[in-house]
């Protein structure tokens, strides 16, 4: 993966990161410069000369963190919080095996974007440059996925949900459900596959009980292959939802079916809310504008970022028999005709802790 640009910050908050039983260790907490409270829910990164990450934490809703080098040189710590300027320290001096503490006092400066013109919201760019809006709201969305990857990582809590599956017919009336409850560790809550084969097969990709429609995952949406695929572009929500929108779509060359959406960014806080998305290139039988998914974003008091809702709908398809291929049996038509939908819906009802205590409860409120 290439250094810098718009894949750098996310692979230093997705990507693996080599550690040691041996390892050197910074830790220490961060206050805010104004009012001397812990900041929790910031990225804290331990850089190299080079600019490469041997490790990464997510300060708690005490501010603490702990992050590894796996040698002993030289080392500065950078903090990330989403909507806020980065902080860097200047260079420590870590010795085989030492442990040093380093509290931080950091000036939250609000990240001011850029104003949304009109060129920004026709004109849609591969890899837009820094300076424009499109790349402005995204450094903030890449802060919010990875921290999501990182509660996904970890597996410090648990989530208590209501699962929903629905069966609808080509009207979107609901002919059957079922709704059931369950208690597990938080996942991107539809199937994915790395961005290399998704780049080279769509996502929309045949399989023997009927196609499979694959969703965008966290790191898919940062890789290099979307990235390279897509364009982006800024989109008004028209309303007075506080909410702005960094639009995807696929390059006019783009053949395969593939994705095209919206990641929708609070304008005051420009923390990721929403990610909206819609399947193109499907056969004409199944009506694009009808088929994807939604994915609500939500920050726990910790800092912790997780998914607290999703919802994903995909087409059923049917293949007719002709009154001439009755006469002829094994033979079929190949003329696939709208058949209803399938739908599956997910909400969070409560988080618990490692220890199983209730952290947020969203049933009492």
């Amino acid at each position: 993966m290439k250094p810098g640009g718009w894949l750098g910050l996310a692979c230093l908050l997705l990507c693996g990161l080599p550690q040691s039983a041996h390892a050197q260790v910074v830790r220490g907490r961060i206050f805010d410069a104004l009012n001397g409270e812990p900041v929790s829910g910031a990225w804290v990164l331990l850089l190299d000369s080079a600019e490469q990450a041997h490790s990464r934490s997510l300060t708690d809703a005490l501010g603490r963190f702990s992050v590894r080098g796996d040698r002993a040189g030289s080392f500065r710590l950078r903090a990330i919080v989403v909507g806020y300027e980065k902080w860097e320290s200047e260079f420590i001096a870590l010795e085989v095996g030492q442990s040093v503490e380093q509290d931080i006092t950091m000036n939250l400066l609000r990240v001011a974007l850029p104003a949304f013109t009109i060129e920004a919201e026709q004109t849609c760019r591969v890899r837009p440059e820094a300076g424009e809006p499109a790349a402005a709201l995204w450094d903030e969305v890449k802060k919010a996925l990875g921290a999501t990857q990182w509660t996904i990582d970890q597996r410090l809590y648990r989530f208590r949900s209501s699962l929903t599956e629905r069966w609808l017919n080509n009207f979107l009336a609901v002919y059957a459900d079922t709704t059931r409850r369950r208690v597990g560790f938080s996942a991107w809550p539809f199937e994915s596959l790395p961005a290399d084969s998704l780049q080279e097969y769509g996502f929309v990709q045949p399989a023997q009980g009927g196609p499979i429609y694959y969703g965008p995952d966290g790191q898919v949406l940062v890789s290099e292959q979307f990235l390279d695929s897509h364009c982006f572009h800024i989109q008004r929500a028209g309303d007075s939802s506080g909410v702005v929108g960094l639009a995807f779509e696929p390059v006019r060359d783009r053949e395969l079916p593939d994705i095209r959406g919206v990641l929708w960014v609070d304008t005051a806080t420009t923390a990721l809310r929403t990610l909206q998305f819609s399947y193109t290139n499907l056969g004409r039988w199944a009506p694009s504008e009808l088929v994807g998914g939604t994915v609500e974003f939500a920050v726990l008091p910790s800092g912790a970022w997780f998914i607290r809702r999703w919802q994903m709908r995909a087409p059923i398809g049917r293949i007719p028999v002709r009154e001439a291929d009755r006469r002829r049996p094994g033979r079929m038509s190949t003329d696939t005709v709208l058949a209803g939908f399938r739908e599956r819906e997910a909400t969070v009802l409560t988080v618990l802790n490692a220890r199983g205590e209730v952290v947020v409860d969203f049933e009492a409120r």
